[in-house]
């Protein structure tokens, strides 16, 4: 089974999308900024983490880049409804959600990394 850690200050957007992953068989874990995004990153070792941009403590551009300083090589999925275009840092993520999201949109782009 996947490990994903979600990344998501929206409580109620972060309860829909675990449970989206979790009844569609992944593994879930879930951290509510990006400080403790990043230290649940680096005890649990997520096969995949899909992080918010805006968040407090520590955006997610920031968490992506101090996780790819130690080490972490997995994907990860950024969401959030600022267009992409403007956001800085395109090499520290893999993949652009924009929000809102549907669920189908969320696997579908899950499905790029999973074998």
């Amino acid at each position: 089974m996947l490990r994903i850690l979600l990344v998501e200050d929206e409580r109620l957007l972060s309860t829909v999308t675990s449970v989206t992953l979790e009844d569609a068989g992944y593994h879930v874990t879930v951290a509510f900024d990006g400080q403790n995004g990043f230290e649940i990153a680096l005890q649990d070792r997520p096969e995949l983490i899909i992080t918010d941009f805006m968040m407090p403590r520590m955006t997610g551009l920031e968490m992506t880049a101090k996780l790819r300083q130690h080490g972490f090589a997995g994907p990860i999925v950024l969401t959030t409804s600022v267009p992409e275009a403007q956001l800085p840092g395109r090499n520290e993520y893999n993949a652009y959600l924009a929000k809102p999201y549907t669920e189908s949109q969320l696997l579908k782009i899950l499905d790029k990394f999973i074998p």
